[in-house]
């Protein structure tokens, strides 16, 4: 766990029904509070889950397991079903945070769902051990979203420390797909990189890509992001401090993936159409980001 600190706690719910920026889905699932990766851009560093937390520690340094996680969705599944349900997994944590390796409180959520099927599951992560989980991904409508948010690796020492390495992600993302699991890279938020390096080496293990950028994502028009852009300029990244840079980035993407398979912020985020088909989604996200509001995790 690092430098986190484990407050195990029961939940009286699992499942929290959404709206604004993840339209699209009828919930979010949290199998755990707080998170162990303590990225400099996470958005949830301003949100009251951190600004009214009880244990007076900063975002990154504590996590709390809902070590009845699986419990409270199996009750759900025997007395509602699941059938119907879009869910987002997960929006304000990381569901396999290190602490997962023990616990098992995703796993035993999707164990669940093996046996209740949602209408579609979106599983968003930065941690290759989702891979240990293909066994139940591979029998479910999931898409399996793993964050990448650059191609260089000082970079995401700069700004991602405590999380996995690029190599590790993308790797994780070829065995996903080789699998038969359909996966998505979320570059969100897209970091300092080279795009056309960046695109040739999602080309081959993913389904689509899903751009956003600080402004766009943070859900505040970057001001939750502003610890991050400080850490950017002092490393010579003023270029990628300023509504649109992404522009450029999603270009390239776009010329190299296809525009088909690059979608863009709350659209692209809530466009389910990889696990529900033509149509089973948001419309498409237009060609340039703006006006789009959807929060990064």
């Amino acid at each position: 766990m690092g430098r986190a600190r484990v407050f195990p706690r029961t939940a009286r719910s699992i499942l929290t029904p959404t709206g604004g920026y993840l339209r699209g889905f009828t919930h979010s699932l949290q199998p755990y509070a707080g998170c162990a990766f303590s990225c400099a851009y996470c958005y949830v560093r301003e949100m009251a889950v951190q600004r009214t937390n009880p244990y007076g520690l900063a975002w990154g340094r504590w996590v709390a397991p809902k070590t009845n996680a699986p419990e409270l969705l199996r009750a759900r599944a025997r007395r509602r079903g699941l059938r119907g349900l879009r869910i987002f997994c997960s929006s304000a944590t990381d569901p396999y945070l290190p602490l997962e390796r023990r616990l098992r409180l995703t796993r035993g959520c999707l164990e669940v769902m093996a046996e209740h099927p949602p209408e579609a599951l979106v599983l968003q992560t930065r941690s290759p051990l989702v891979a240990r989980d293909i066994d139940l991904l591979a029998r479910l409508p999931v898409l399996a979203s793993v964050t990448v948010t650059t191609d260089r690796e000082d970079v995401r020492r700069l700004l991602e420390p405590d999380s996995p390495s690029l190599a590790l992600r993308v790797e994780v993302l070829a065995r996903l797909r080789g699998a038969g699991v359909r996966t998505q890279a979320a570059v969100a938020p897209l970091l300092p990189c080279d795009p056309e390096r960046l695109a040739r080496e999602l080309d081959p293990v993913v389904d689509r890509v899903v751009v956003d950028d600080f402004f766009l994502g943070d859900g505040a028009g970057g001001r939750r992001s502003l610890m991050a852009l400080e850490q950017l300029r002092a490393a010579g990244h003023e270029s990628y401090t300023h509504p649109g840079y992404a522009e450029e980035a999603l270009r390239v993407l776009r010329a190299i993936l296809g525009p088909e398979r690059v979608v863009v912020s709350q659209a692209g985020f809530a466009d389910l159409s990889p696990v529900l088909g033509a149509g089973g989604g948001a419309s498409p996200p237009q060609c340039s980001p703006s006006g789009s509001t959807k929060t990064y995790s």
